[in-house]
Formats: structure tokens, sequence, C-alpha cells
């Protein structure tokens, strides 16, 4: 997937940093490049595991800018975009993920905001990684999914999904997500 380069990595409602964890524990080598993380407790833990120092941000008050994507012919860009869960488990509201719904959910369209302004300037991440519940892809909710996959085309990213169960990979926990993978190649 990162071939030589080596690999900075963004992270949209990071949460504490589970995304760079994992890249820490698979041996991937990464630079935390950008983080964008509105719960205050939430980025304190993520800065005090990782060693790092970003604030406090909105997703909705960055700009594609802000990313900073450079000189992508030395570096990889990984954008992490694990979008809020809550208006689409069956343990919500089920309010779903819209676009111009107010949910937390259709926060994820804020996404489609910054890529759109990421390829104005000729710098979009090669790579996209999504996880969420499977709910997304449930009935109720399959036409916004399918919706943001036929956006990403659009940008030219090849997507692939499929839902995992953490229990497979020699976690204690039966725990089914949905992972969204996306390339540019």
């Amino acid at each position: 997937m990162t071939g030589c380069k080596p690999v900075r990595l963004i992270e949209l409602f990071a949460g504490y940093g589970s995304q760079a964890m994992a890249m820490k524990r698979l041996g991937i080598p990464f630079e935390h490049h950008f983080v964008c993380e509105f719960d205050k407790y939430a980025i304190a833990s993520y800065n005090a595991v990782h060693g790092t120092g970003f604030p406090t941000m909105d997703i909705r008050d960055i700009k594609g800018s802000d990313l900073n994507i450079t000189d992508m012919d030395t570096y990889n860009y990984i954008l992490f975009y694990s979008s809020p869960c809550t208006d689409l488990s069956q343990a919500g509201k089920q309010l779903g993920m819209a676009k111009g719904s107010g949910t937390r959910s259709g926060l994820l369209w804020e996404v489609e905001r910054l890529l759109l302004e990421c390829a104005e300037l000729g710098t979009l991440p090669q790579y996209l990684f999504m996880e969420n519940v499977p709910a997304i892809h449930s009935d109720k909710f399959i036409d916004d999914f399918n919706k943001w996959i036929s956006f990403l085309g659009t940008l030219g990213y090849k997507s692939k999904w499929r839902d995992l169960n953490a229990k497979d990979y020699g976690i204690p926990q039966n725990r089914i997500r949905t992972f969204l993978v996306s390339s540019l190649d």
C-alpha cells in the first residue's frame, strides 16, 4: 500500500488515536501529520498517548488547505475518517447520515467538502480509510453509503468495503465493524 514513500497520517474524528495505534502495531512507520478531534478530553488523551501537541478542532472549521498535503511525490498521505456512528447505531436513534441532516453521523459530508477543496488544490490524499458500524450499509442507510462511495469515485478513488469481526483477529470481543478503503491508484 505505501510503497517506499514515508507515510504522513491525517486523522479526522481522531478520538484518542486508535488508527495511529494500529499503524504502530503493524510496524508501518509514519508521521502524525494532521489531527482533527472535537472533544477536548479525546485530544488530550491523543496527545498523551502519542506524544503530540494537537489542539482541539471542529471539522466544520477546517479547510482542505489545513491538511497541508504537499510533496506528494515524496510522501504517501493516508486519511482516516471514522465519523460518529451515533446516528447509525442500533443503540442510537438511527437518524442517519444524510447530507444536510445536521446529525453527528452526517458530519461525514464535511469530509466530502474537505476532499473537494483538496481536489481544487490538486492535493488529494492517495489513500482513505473509514471504519464505522455495519448499520452504515443497512437497508435504512445503504442509499447514503452508496452515494458516499459514488462521490469518492468521482474524485478517482477506487473503493472496497468489508465487514470484519474483531474476534477473528485475536481480540476477545465479538465486535463487527465496516471498513472502507479507497485508493487513487
